[in-house]
């Protein structure tokens, strides 16, 4: 009986306790829908700000006091205005919930502009250099900078003397004053070789003559864009060679002397050749020394035999001009080609793939050889080194053995990727990621994919080598454009050439406040004033140009 009793109790506790909590919750309901903003407070932490411009939003803050004793930043409220109006204090009031609370910002206006030009004179007839132009802007609260923002009335010197020129920036105008110079024509020419004797046949070289012309303003320079006739040397002993600029010559003589060899050094750079085939000559490098002492690459170069009889060294003599040295060329096994006993792998990047192929011959298991797919940004920094392109995939073929080498050269077939340029296709082979090694020399089957010989394992690029094609202007068909507080305008830069490969751009706005932009070029006036809209291409060429856009009520 004691026990039921406590029971009861236990019951009787918690049934009372809830219904105190539920006749709380309208209490509680009630207090916080009293709950309401007392006073706000508005503070501005930005710089001065010039007349006619917006205030930076980012750095006013407003708190607010509530009923409850609460303190907390206050997001949604209206302001009597956005712009500073006048010189000196602005007051501006905030308003939220019906309370009110007032903040001062500094307003600055123009007092004076001063320009002037760097350099002393401008040829008649030539554009002045705008980063030459200087407009320094002083403000009613005695400060003062240098803005590059402005707009010129006119950029060229009509003529000779004074030539006045009118800066306009933010509404106001300051005169600009260039004296102009007559245009200069070459009066004379004058020439110095310092270049030694030069075989005959070859041409004296331009670094080793300097060339500077007297104008008639009786200023010198040096030049760089003058004729040599004859281009090359013509026979041995003394050649009068001429120099001409426009209508001015000027005759000097220059030394020449018969090409002959007294020494050559011979270099092999070829991969490994198959027994019973010969060495292609051009994987041999020949350096030949004349006697001027200089030195250049020949092809006129012959072999003691090209044929490779045996696997491992062959040595091989190379003759130039009376001069003798040797090279040595590796020998290989011919290989027997069967795919139906090969490696075989995909490799795939985005949208481009490949079907690789490799013949191991009957010595070797297919499994012992590897073909696996690599990272294209491993090997970028040497694609960069002969080719600017993207389209390229990357892939590894592994032995598992080092003894496997012996069954080397192996063939290798890869289908072409959907795309491809097959003029500029190429299959190239790095040992390092770092550099190119070499070019494989393949061919093209009758079922459109492509074979070569493998005489190393390591890294291989599949590639289209058609170069990237870069933007070389990007500009705006307008120099200036106005719009009212509100409007919007889409901006479209003209970009040439028309074949350029990537024509991303990215868009920016000096005052934002004043009119944004977004990734689409799409421009939005939102308040009163003038902002520099910048685009720059984004593929790499530095481009970039820009255009001056003013908001009007």
């Amino acid at each position: 009986m004691k026990q039921q009793g406590k029971s009861r109790y236990g019951i009787l506790m918690l049934l009372f306790i809830a219904t105190v909590l539920f006749m709380m919750i309208p209490e509680r309901k009630a207090e916080a829908a009293t709950k309401k903003l007392a006073s706000v407070t508005a503070v501005y932490t930005g710089d001065t700000v010039l007349v006619g411009n917006s205030i930076d939003l980012k750095k006013l803050t407003v708190m607010g006091l509530y009923s409850d004793g609460s303190y907390a930043k206050v997001k949604d409220y209206s302001l009597s205005t956005y712009m500073v109006e006048k010189a000196g204090t602005n007051t501006i009031t905030v308003l939220c919930d019906g309370v009110t609370a007032t903040f001062h910002v500094e307003g600055k206006a123009i007092s004076v502009m001063s320009a002037y030009y760097e350099d002393a004179y401008v040829t008649v007839g030539q554009p002045l250099d705008l980063k030459k132009v200087k407009l320094y802007v002083f403000y009613s609260d005695g400060s003062g900078e240098y803005v590059t923002d402005f707009i010129l009335s006119n950029t060229y010197v009509n003529k000779i003397g004074e030539n006045e020129f009118s800066v306009f920036y933010e509404g106001q105008t300051a005169k600009l004053y260039v004296t102009g110079k007559d245009v200069k024509k070459p009066y004379m020419i004058y020439v110095n070789y310092y270049g030694g004797t030069v075989i005959v046949g070859n041409a004296p070289k331009r670094e080793d003559f300097y060339v500077s012309v007297l104008y008639t303003d009786n200023s010198i320079e040096e030049i760089t864009g003058y004729e040599i006739t004859p281009s090359v040397i013509q026979k041995e002993g003394s050649n009068t060679v001429v120099i001409s600029y426009g209508e001015l010559s000027k005759e000097v003589k220059i030394y020449g002397i018969s090409k002959t060899v007294v020494g050559i050094t011979a270099e092999y750079v070829g991969l490994p050749v198959v027994i019973g085939k010969t060495v292609d000559t051009k994987d041999i490098k020949v350096t030949a020394t004349f006697n001027d002492g200089s030195k250049d690459t020949v092809t006129n170069f012959t072999l003691s035999g090209s044929m490779i009889y045996e696997i491992g060294d062959n040595i091989i003599g190379v003759f130039c001009g009376g001069a003798m040295t040797y090279i040595n060329v590796r020998g290989v096994e011919a290989e027997i080609i069967d795919y139906d006993n090969g490696s075989e792998g995909f490799i795939r990047n985005g949208d481009d793939y490949s079907w690789i192929k490799i013949a191991v011959g009957k010595k070797v298991k297919p499994e012992f050889v590897s073909i696996t797919k690599l990272d294209n940004a491993l090997v970028k920094k040497a694609m960069n080194r002969i080719v600017k392109t993207d389209k390229y995939l990357t892939f590894k073929v592994s032995l598992a053995d080092p003894e496997l080498d012996n069954n080397l050269p192996m063939t290798v077939k890869v289908t072409v990727p959907k795309g491809y340029d097959k003029k500029n296709f190429a299959v190239l082979y790095t040992p390092n990621n770092k550099t190119i090694m070499a070019e494989m020399n393949g061919e093209f089957l009758k079922d459109g994919s492509y074979e070569f010989k493998m005489f190393q394992p390591g890294t291989y690029i599949i590639a289209d080598c058609t170069p990237l094609i870069f933007v070389e202007t990007l500009v705006f068909e307008e120099e200036e454009l106005t719009l009212k507080v509100g409007r919007n305008y889409s901006l479209e830069p003209v970009i040439r050439p028309h074949e350029a490969t990537n024509k991303k751009v990215e868009y920016s706005s000096t005052r934002p406040q004043i009119v944004s932009v977004d990734e689409n070029g799409m421009l939005t006036a939102h308040a009163k004033g003038t902002a520099i809209i910048r685009v720059e291409a984004k593929d790499g060429s530095g481009k970039s140009c820009k255009l001056r856009v003013k908001v009007e009520r």
